[in-house]
């Protein structure tokens, strides 16, 4: 380079001495002439910069300056000739456009008593003054914090010694942050708390944090009931003293006690009315009684408390058959938001009787939405009344058993000889034209023989002398085989058939394992029956219910779905499913669907019979979905 500008181009741009320390600096390094000409600038000038030595030749300061602020620039420079050192920062705008914070030191050059130059250093700082500016932001965020927060907090170091208190505090406490500095924190509480206070101070400079009622002493010598968070103040891990949030709960717990004195009030009066009256919440359970239905019903008033309602007290009907919660005019009402009063049902006791009640519901609501209901009832039971309802009730069942017994058994002696009679004659020489005669009339008569056997079911489920089995079975194998037994019958016709058991479905269930062995097959052999191409699935679960005592088998509820993609059920015949002796599918055009009538009607009074509950949906040509739930026992 040519020494183009005299001694300081000499000493900086040639002096082998200088060079090395100049070009490997991590600090941008530049040099100017008392002109303001740039006679050397290092690489990481270039780099901070962006700009090749050549470029910044022909610039000046104020070129890259963000705020092109020519006076505060000139005045840096004039300073140089009073000043041996000049300290500033200067924001600059790089060759690529991006801004950069500089830290900028000037060092006067002098020789011979004159001043021939200046010598400059520049840091980016740009990193740090982002740090800087956050760290500034986030104080000023925990200042309004502390501030203006609705809390009282106040600031003790190590020794419990009162560093600070907002101004919410002072207006708590009527003590201004003068009177309250450098006071110990016991002082500010009730004198019985000190105990606690220390314990609770001592935990929080251990690094924890913690939260309790506490008492808070005012100038006027009033207490303030606040909620109390303590908190520990950490600076680089180390714990420098305690925050005490406090919150006024005074006005909340003199609300508090008025709601438990009008409480006390309202339950004195439930407990003096005759009527019985419960209580219970969106999920069915018992919340309160009055002594009146308590002594109703058998039970003690604790004993009520926290258990399924319906499940309790109103799980049958007057006849002993299952009411589904579904059906129940409580729940239907709690559903509605729709107040009714009903006649004629019955609540069960805790011995197991029942009495004849009217009652009323009252839904109550939340936020708009149904949040339980409230039953009034009495006891409205006539001895001679239910009497004579039980005689006229069983005088009609038992002769419509005698009736459905004697045509049943006169179908089936004859027919047993029938059938007894083709299988011998299968047995002796025939031709074979004659042998498939045989084998129609065995065909025949073994599903008129099924009938008879169905009707029979049917007839003992509707009597009431059905026999039902509680014994633990393989509820997983039985729900399996049932399906599998349809796998060929289903491949045969180019149905999809599958099944899926929900996770933690138990081994073992309590219950009747014959009963549901032929419920499965009737539903799953309809499902086959009635989708001649496309997909079938079953799905089982196991649904677990609160034990209601200690030693037991814990409730459960079996689910079971059975979908098809098959021919489907209109809409004006869904409500024949369950009927006896209905068919859906009767037209000439439909004999491949014809059957008794009975499947489901036996299917329907053994699962109500039982305590559960079948139902169905269907669209007509886009499948049917046969779904039935049953309360068992099993191990958790």
């Amino acid at each position: 380079m040519k020494n183009s500008f005299g001694l300081l181009g000499e000493t900086f741009a040639q002096s082998e001495v200088y060079r090395p320390l100049f070009v490997h600096h991590p600090d941008a390094i530049y040099v100017m002439n008392m002109a303001g000409e740039l006679v050397y600038a290092n690489p990481a000038t270039q780099q901070i910069t962006g700009y090749a030595f050549e470029e910044m030749q022909s610039m000046k300061l104020r070129d890259l300056s963000a705020n092109r602020e020519q006076g505060r620039i000139l005045r840096y420079w004039h300073a140089m000739h009073t000043e041996k050192r000049l300290d500033f920062k200067l924001e600059i705008i790089r060759r690529d456009g991006e801004k950069r914070m500089l830290s900028i030191t000037y060092v006067a050059i002098e020789q011979d008593g004159a001043r021939i130059g200046v010598y400059a250093i520049v840091k980016d700082i740009t990193e740090d003054e982002r740090r800087n500016r956050k760290l500034r932001e986030q104080e000023r965020l925990y200042h309004s914090l502390f501030e203006y927060n609705p809390a009282g907090i106040l600031s003790f170091d190590a020794e419990g010694r009162c560093l600070s208190v907002n101004p919410n505090l002072e207006a708590m406490t009527g003590f201004s942050q003068r009177e309250l500095s450098e006071r110990s924190y016991t002082d500010f509480f009730a004198p019985e708390l000190s105990m606690l206070l220390e314990n609770r101070f001592e935990y929080a400079l251990n690094g924890h944090s913690g939260n309790f009622e506490a008492q808070l002493l005012a100038k006027d010598e009033q207490r303030i009931d606040v909620n109390l968070t303590t908190l520990p103040i950490i600076v680089d891990r180390q714990v420098l003293g305690v925050y005490m949030i406090a919150l006024d709960i005074t006005e909340w717990k003199r609300q508090m006690q008025r709601s438990r004195e009008l409480t006390d009030q309202y339950t004195s009066i439930l407990n003096a009315v005759s009527e019985g009256i419960y209580e219970i919440n969106r999920e069915g359970r018992s919340v309160f009684i009055n002594q009146a239905g308590a002594r109703m019903l058998g039970y003690e008033k604790e004993e009520f408390q926290n258990i399924y309602n319906h499940d309790l007290i109103h799980h049958s009907r007057s006849d002993g058959s299952p009411y589904p919660v579904e059906e129940c005019p409580i729940y239907r009402s709690m559903r509605e938001g729709i107040a009714q009063e009903v006649h004629g049902e019955v609540f069960w006791r805790k011995d197991g009787s029942s009495l004849l009640v009217q009652y009323r519901v009252n839904p109550l609501f939340e936020n708009g939405e149904p949040a339980g209901a409230v039953v009034v009832f009495k006891d409205v039971t006539s001895e001679t009344e239910i009497i004579r309802q039980k005689n006229e009730a069983q005088r009609g069942l038992a002769a419509k058993t005698k009736f459905l017994s004697l045509m049943s058994h006169e179908i089936r002696t004859p027919l047993g000889g029938v059938l007894g009679m083709a299988e011998l004659m299968q047995e002796t020489e025939l031709t074979p034209e004659q042998q498939d005669y045989m084998e129609v009339l065995l065909l025949s008569g073994r599903g008129l023989q099924a009938v008879v056997d169905r009707i029979l079911d049917f007839n003992a489920a509707e009597s009431g002398n059905v026999h039902f089995e509680n014994k633990p079975f393989r509820a997983r194998r039985l729900i399996e085989k049932s399906v599998e037994a349809f796998s060929v019958q289903a491949e045969a016709s180019g149905v999809e058939l599958s099944l899926r058991i929900a996770d933690g479905f138990p081994a073992e269930l309590v219950g009747d394992e014959g009963k549901l062995r032929r419920i499965m097959v009737g539903l799953v052999g309809n499902a086959i029956k009635f989708t001649p191409r496309g997909m079938i699935e079953v799905l089982a679960e196991c649904l677990l219910r609160p034990r209601t005592g200690q030693g037991e088998l814990a409730r459960c509820v079996l689910k079971v779905e059975v979908r098809d993609s098959g021919i489907g059920i209109p809409a004006d015949k869904i409500g024949l499913l369950f009927q006896p002796f209905s068919q859906i599918h009767s037209s000439a055009l439909d004999r491949n669907y014809e059957g008794t009538g009975l499947g489901l009607a036996i299917c329907k009074r053994w699962i109500e019979q039982m305590g559960g509950t079948i139902w169905a949906e269907s669209q007509e040509g886009a499948g049917s979905v046969f779904s039935f739930t049953l309360p068992m026992l099993c191990e958790e």
